[in-house]
């Protein structure tokens, strides 16, 4: 899909009528794609908004540009969409992140589970960074959050009240789940990916009787970082965030 180049402008960084864009944003402007006084820019600050204009200015280490339109929730999908997933080895999950991001993703959950083999905690920052690409590339105005690890029986709790949904790879679908009817009234969901090993039992009884919803994402064996993202979007084109075929 094609479309202009959008950098990020830090919130603090717009005034009423220009922004500024600096750091490595002003560096891949000026030196990267040749921007001149002039020229026209977008930029997003990751919290629903995009601004459109021309440079009106270009010192040593900063750019200025005049604000000539302003579009709120650009690329952003209507339903809120947390994907709650163990982080598997190596780096899988900046994949996840990226790929999530693109898709329409609104939130990343580490979680810790039974079979948990990762501990996310030092990558948060990492992601947070690799989130803030992906939205710049694919057009998004809301930079997607990166919440803090938090064990699975502790986020069931919080999830109680919007539709869940648990992938569990041994859980046969005798019906057809309305993902549709059941996303229709909300505006916020949240989907359970487990650790390579998979939930144990006991987490999935544990989420089935606080209401969530196990889903089968095929026959095939998917890893956990494809199973993550083929979850994201099964929800999210029920909720008719993928546009139409």
């Amino acid at each position: 899909m094609s479309h202009h180049y959008q950098f990020y402008v830090s919130p603090e960084r717009v005034g009423k009528n220009v922004f500024f864009l600096s750091g490595e944003e002003f560096h891949h402007a000026v030196k990267v794609l040749r921007k001149k006084v002039g020229d026209s820019l977008a930029a997003a600050d990751g919290l629903g908004n995009c601004y459109e204009g021309r440079i009106k200015d270009i010192s040593s280490l900063q750019l200025k540009v005049r604000i000539d339109s302003k579009t709120r929730n650009t690329g952003e999908p209507e339903l809120f969409l947390t994907l709650a997933q163990a982080v598997p080895k190596g780096s899988h999950f900046d994949w996840v992140v990226e790929k999530g991001t693109e898709i329409g993703v609104s939130a990343f959950q580490p979680l810790l589970s039974k079979y948990s083999l990762v501990d996310p905690s030092s990558r948060i920052e990492r992601w947070r960074h690799k989130a803030l690409s992906a939205m710049k590339q694919c057009g998004r105005s809301r930079c997607p959050e990166i919440l803090p690890p938090v064990e699975f029986a502790r986020i069931l709790e919080e999830a109680f009240n919007i539709p869940a949904f648990i992938a569990y790879e041994s859980f046969q679908e005798d019906f057809e789940l309305d993902f549709a009817a059941l996303l229709k009234s909300y505006a916020r969901a949240i989907i359970f990916i487990g650790p390579e090993g998979g939930f144990n039992q006991n987490e999935i009884d544990l989420a089935v009787e606080n209401g969530v919803h196990p889903i089968s994402l095929g026959s095939r064996r998917l890893r956990s970082e494809t199973a993550g993202i083929v979850a994201a979007v099964k929800i999210l084109s029920a909720s008719g965030d993928l546009g139409k075929l």
